[in-house]
Order: structure tokens, then C-alpha cells, then sequence
């Protein structure tokens, strides 16, 4: 319970770090079981954090039926001098209407009924869910059924949700994963060495990690690859412009953009830092990212083939899949590493169905996308799918709503592209660059909002989501 604890006492203390709460109300619900034990102890640690202001502890239920490991917590918190208010009805709740930030310990994955819409829980999340709050929810957002994705009953609504060891369901399945907010899990040791829990497979910051390692002393720019974009045709330099700006802040060494000669002049005003050329050369590029702003000319057929018939790993999106479509000659028999990167739309016309269809099945499109066309495949959406023409398949926990607008697809390239670059796997590649473009638009979001996210937002968020993946392994 105490690493528990620690681990929700952190992820508050960052989302305050990220955002205008610094020294503001915060408000941890608490129930009578271990949840609510949780909840105890993220308030004693975050009693003493110089982030937060006031710290008001509100458990609602009987003292008297906290037990065990619950107990001891409240009374540490206690000790200490914490108080915690018994609400016994609606008039105990009044400071959840003043807080910028609370946290939902009420209700944890032991819930075996739903709450009641006119119980005092049911007001408490109703209040903990206002718009005023960030709120971070203890394993699972209170009132939800972790087994499921089903959200039609009484619930909180998280906008993060510390869990521990692995994901659930509820955390990857719609609609209830998207009151699940951005998910973190947490290693607290529940796993065995084995890893004998059946949990849905699904990429963590541990996962990730890795292959951010630190740069060794000796490094230089060839040592972290160069990628090859291709695409800014007329009028849509921006587009390869993010691309190209996404790689070099996941670590990218060199960026060189193919494009049409009118856009160069654009895109080396909006990246200073890379080179352009208006033919691909190949020669001293280790990864290819092809489709921002490509277009459908010709001309961009000629390059998508060029690209194609190299030998150099390639992530593929936006128009490189639109002439994908409808050459489906040109991937055929590539023994390189490959990435598909399609939203609904563009999966649809690879795979010659409704995008209804996709949406209503996303693991089962990805998985027969990558089978049919021999590529790992992200297909991009709330809780992103990874499937492997291996037949492996993935969730992608990170992401929120705000990055449905344009140009962030073209980040998601870019970052895919530079790891790629770096020499990972177009499996890892895929995961790593689909989680972590997730997180930063996740970071990003905390400051903005996401009716105001934009995906150079998002790019500027990757350093720190690099800096939050390193930080989920121990030293």
C-alpha cells in the first residue's frame, strides 16, 4: 500500500508541476476499504510536498469500517497531524467545490455493483468530475467496472488514473476508457517473475524506457541516425516541417526533408536545423518517413516508389497510404522494416471496407491490415492499436482527444521515423513512438486544454515525456 501510495503522491505532484495548480486546494475522497488506504497515504506524502497548498482528506463511509492495511494508513496520517473529515451527507462534500485537484480513492476494482445515482457516492462523483478539477483517479475512476468498458452507471471522471502493475480493461476499452483520462501504470510488485496475471497487453512507461537511454559521452550526431522525410509538397510544407521538427526532439541526429523545390525555403524557416534536398539519396539516411504533405502527383508516386525500393526502413503515412491504396504492388515482397500509420479513414481504403467497420473493431483491422500488408501498423485513435503481421497486438494507453486535429498524425511520423533512424525495430518503433507521442499530447494538454492543442504543442512535450519515461524505471 505504501508504494501504492507513493506512486499516486508522484504522478499528483507532476500533474501540478505541469499545470496552474501550484499551491492550490487539494481535496483526496476516500472509502473504507484499501482504495481509500491508498488515498490516506497519497495525502500524507502529498501533505508534505511543497507543491501543494492545503490538503483536506474527506472519507466518505464510517470510520469504523476502515481495517487493515486502511487503518494503519489513516492512523500514520493522523499521527502526523492530517485531519479527515467523516462525511456523513451532502453538506460534507462542499470543499470538493473549491478544489483544483482531487483525488478519487473512493472505489477501487473490488466494486461489485454500480452506485446508486442519489447516493452521497454518486454526489461525490458528480463533484470531483467538475470541470475545475484535475482529478486523479486510484487505480480505477470510482463507480467504474474494471472488467469492462462499459460507463452507462454513476462514475468519476478522471483526466489521469494511477493503476498498479497492469492495465484492465476498463483502462483500454470504450467508452469507459475515456473517462479513464491518461493512464499511468505503476510497478508497485504485484507481478511475478512469471508473469502469471492475465492483464491485456498494452505499452507502459517502463516499456519505453529503454530505449531512451542516456547518451554516452562519445556521441555524435551520426551515432542517432538520419531520417529521411519525404513529402511538403506545395502548400504543404507545414506538414513535413512537424515531421521533421518531431524527430529531432526524440533524438533524432540529422533530419533531411524531400521535397518540391517551392516548399525548401518554408521548411527551412520552420526547422532551421534540418537539411532539404528535392531528390532522395538514399545514401547515408537509416530510416525513411514518407507521406506529410506528400500529395498524390506523379511526381509524389515516383518518390513513394523510390522510397519503397530502398533498402531502408520506412513508417508510412498520410498520402504515402492514399497511393498505397491503390498500388498495392509497391509493399509487396519488402523485406524491410515497415510501419503503417493510418487514421480510420486511410485504414478503410487499404483494407476496402467502411471506416464503421474499423472503428467498431480496431484490434481485429489492425491485426488483418498488418497480415495483409506484411507491416507493423498503428492505427491511430483514442487508445491507439500496435498489430504485428506476426499477429501480436497492442494498446496504446496514452492520447486524449485534443490531438484530433490537423498535423498531429505528422508528428506521430516523425517520431516513429527517428526511432527507426536509431536502429529499433519496426515492433518497438511503432509502440515507443505511438506511446510517446500519446504522452507528450498528454503533457501538452494539461497546459492548454484540449480544445486548444495543436500539434506543435505536442511536439514541444516530447523532451518532457522523454524526461517522464526515463523516470518510470529506477535508477
Amino acid at each position: 500500500m505504501e508504494r501504492a501510495s507513493e506512486a499516486v503522491a508522484r504522478e499528483c505532484v507532476r500533474a501540478i508541476g505541469a499545470s496552474p495548480l501550484r499551491g492550490e486546494r487539494v481535496v483526496v475522497l476516500c472509502g473504507t476499504g484499501n482504495n481509500g488506504g491508498d488515498g490516506f497515504g497519497a495525502a500524507r506524502l502529498l501533505r508534505h510536498s511543497p507543491a501543494t497548498g492545503e490538503v483536506l482528506v474527506l472519507l466518505v463511509g464510517e470510520r469504523g469500517r476502515v481495517s487493515g492495511d486502511a487503518a494503519g494508513m489513516l492512523r500514520l496520517l493522523e499521527n502526523e497531524g492530517g485531519t479527515v473529515a467523516e462525511v456523513g451527507g451532502e453538506e460534507g462534500l462542499e470543499p470538493l467545490r473549491g478544489a483544483t485537484l482531487v483525488v478519487d480513492a473512493l472505489f477501487g476494482t473490488g466494486l461489485s455493483r454500480p452506485v446508486e445515482a442519489k447516493s452521497l457516492p454518486a454526489l461525490a462523483f458528480r463533484l470531483a468530475s467538475s470541470r475545475r478539477a484535475f482529478v486523479v483517479a486510484v487505480d480505477v475512476p470510482s463507480g467504474l467496472d474494471s472488467g469492462s468498458g462499459q460507463a452507462d452507471v454513476p462514475h468519476v471522471r478522471a483526466d489521469l488514473t494511477v493503476t498498479f502493475g497492469f492495465p484492465k480493461l476498463v483502462h483500454l476499452l470504450s467508452p469507459a476508457a475515456g473517462s479513464c483520462g491518461r493512464v499511468v501504470v505503476a510497478d508497485i510488485g504485484l507481478l511475478s517473475d512469471e508473469g502469471d496475471v492475465d492483464a491485456p497487453e498494452a505499452v507502459t512507461a517502463r516499456d519505453v524506457a529503454p530505449f531512451f537511454p542516456r547518451r554516452p559521452t562519445a556521441a555524435h550526431k551520426g551515432t542517432f541516425g538520419t531520417l529521411g522525410v519525404i513529402g511538403g509538397a506545395w502548400g504543404m510544407a507545414g506538414a513535413a516541417a512537424l515531421a521533421a521538427r518531431s524527430a529531432f526532439r526524440c533524438g533524432a541526429g540529422k533530419v533531411v526533408v524531400v521535397a518540391e523545390e517551392a516548399s525548401r525555403a518554408a521548411i527551412h524557416a520552420l526547422v532551421a536545423e534540418a537539411t532539404t534536398s528535392s531528390v532522395l539519396a538514399p545514401a547515408g539516411l537509416t530510416a525513411l518517413a514518407v507521406g506529410p504533405g506528400l500529395g498524390t502527383s506523379p511526381a509524389s508516386r515516383a518518390l513513394l516508389g523510390a522510397a519503397l525500393d530502398s533498402a531502408l526502413p520506412a513508417v508510412l503515412d498520410a498520402d504515402a497510404l492514399n497511393l498505397l491504396a491503390g498500388q498495392p504492388e509497391l509493399l509487396r515482397g519488402r523485406g524491410v522494416p515497415t510501419v503503417l500509420t493510418p487514421h480510420p479513414g486511410e485504414a478503410s481504403r487499404l483494407l476496402g471496407v467502411t471506416t464503421a467497420a474499423i472503428v467498431g473493431d480496431a484490434e481485429g483491422a489492425a491485426r488483418r491490415l498488418a497480415e495483409r500488408w506484411g507491416a507493423t501498423v498503428v492505427l491511430k485513435g483514442f487508445r491507439s492499436v500496435v498489430a504485428t503481421p506476426e499477429g501480436a497486438v497492442t494498446r496504446i494507453l496514452s492520447g486524449n482527444p485534443g490531438m484530433a486535429s490537423g498535423g498531429s498524425g505528422d508528428v506521430l511520423t516523425g517520431v516513429v521515423g527517428s526511432l527507426l533512424a536509431r536502429g529499433l525495430t519496426a515492433r518497438d518503433a511503432a509502440r515507443a513512438g505511438a506511446f510517446l507521442h500519446g504522452l507528450a499530447g498528454d503533457l501538452a494538454c494539461e497546459r492548454t486544454g484540449e480544445e486548444a492543442l495543436v500539434a506543435s504543442d505536442v511536439v514541444e512535450a516530447l523532451g518532457e515525456a522523454i524526461r517522464v519515461v526515463r523516470e518510470s524505471t529506477p535508477s
